[in-house]
């Protein structure tokens, strides 16, 4: 770097360089610029940070500096992108964080007012909330969530969002460093033991033959022999089960309100699941009951956890299973306890868990492990005894 020293006429000293930034990714002309600073030290760094500023602005200077009036005007600019990228529990979420958790901390503040140290108050703030929040039956204090860390990196993207607009030039966001979040109590799997299950599916068996009643027994049945969330269920119609082969195909996912998302939760929850004789038998019977009651032929589109045409809400179900489990004097274990007492039923045959971590579709088998490894319970003593017998066969 050619920097040159300049005495002016008042005998004051400056330095001087002529810096190439690169080639303008707008109008692919050169773009050059000068840099000038008291000492020669300054203008290198200068120089060096005109580059930097360049790179960011996504290497042009053609674009114009795009103006905010505050950090939720910038916010709203930067969501409106990021939800054409992402699926739409997403964009729930992530709607959600921001209305609940950084527009209330953030959203008025103008962007030149945003600082490092603002950012870590806030988010140490969140931590605090976070570690000392109320957990009641599984569930924290409204605006105490522990998830500070995903908090901060949202405020991270709409920054740099700003910063490729030109509206800042530089992510004070970078600095921060998330606390810890306080180790607590494990939460407790809930599932069906052995004889709760009995209870359960015995009081199934005692319902009043009605339409909706063949509806609830058959999808409760149907998520203990499979493992599928509950929004999997949901969302299945009759193509996606295959009488044939005996297997159910997960493609799709529906969302709290009922909306079906055309994708699954992950990459690895699409997959393919196989089931029994006895719960194909009565998805059969549960299907010829839906035909009679749509009062059509054909169903290969229509949703199969549905009747009168009337698609199921997670929420209302919610509440209903609720009663259920008083009814059969058995404990809330909630949709998911399904899916627990299936990979507990699973662990206790000695089913390899890499096959239970398909069915259940996780993307890692450790996750598999760490979840459900504890609940095969009877399995304890049997090992103790498998290794006495290996010490006798010597």
């Amino acid at each position: 770097m050619n920097i040159k020293k300049i005495t002016k006429k008042d005998g004051t000293i400056k330095y001087r360089t002529n810096v190439y930034l690169g080639i303008d990714s707008l109008t692919g002309k050169k773009v050059q610029t000068t840099t000038t600073a008291t000492t020669r030290k300054m203008c290198e760094i200068k120089a060096n940070q005109a580059i930097s500023n360049f790179i960011k602005n996504g290497s042009t200077v053609a674009r114009e500096k795009v103006f905010f009036n505050d950090f939720k005007a910038l916010a709203l600019s930067w969501f409106d992108g990021y939800k054409l990228t992402v699926k739409p529990n997403t964009i729930r979420i992530t709607g959600s964080f921001l209305k609940v958790y950084i527009l209330p901390s953030l959203g008025a503040y103008k962007l030149e007012k945003i600082s490092s140290i603002l950012l870590q108050g806030i988010v140490n703030q969140w931590a605090k909330n976070a570690n000392t929040a109320v957990i009641k039956n599984g569930l924290r204090e409204k605006g105490k969530c522990k998830d500070y860390k995903l908090l901060l990196n949202i405020i991270k993207r709409i920054l740099d969002h700003g910063m490729q607009l030109g509206a800042i030039n530089s992510n004070p966001a970078i600095q921060v460093i998330p606390p810890k979040l306080k180790e607590r109590t494990p939460k407790k799997i809930k599932y069906f033991d052995n004889d709760e299950l009995k209870q359960f599916l015995s009081y199934l068996d005692t319902l009043d033959d009605t339409a909706d009643n063949q509806l609830y027994s058959t999808l409760y049945r149907f998520l203990l022999a499979t493992g599928l969330r509950i929004g999997e269920a949901l969302a299945l119609s009759w193509y996606d089960i295959d009488f044939k082969n005996k297997a159910v195909s997960i493609t799709k996912t529906a969302l709290q309100d009922g909306t079906i998302q055309k994708s699954t939760k992950t990459r690895e929850s699409t997959r393919s699941v196989t089931i029994d004789n006895d719960t194909l038998q009565m998805l059969i019977t549960w299907q010829k009951l839906q035909r009679q009651q749509n009062k059509i032929i054909g169903l290969a589109d229509k949703i199969v956890f549905s009747c009168h045409n009337k698609v199921l809400i997670y929420e209302n179900e919610r509440r209903h299973l609720i009663a259920i489990f008083k009814g059969a004097k058995v404990p809330d274990i909630g949709f998911h306890g399904f899916r627990h007492t299936h990979a507990s039923l699973l662990m206790n045959a000695d089913v390899n868990p890499k096959e239970i971590q398909h069915r259940l579709g996780h993307a890692d088998y450790a996750i598999t492990m760490n979840t459900y490894s504890h609940l095969a319970k009877n399995k304890e003593k049997d090992t103790a005894e498998k290794f006495s017998n290996i010490l006798k066969a010597l």
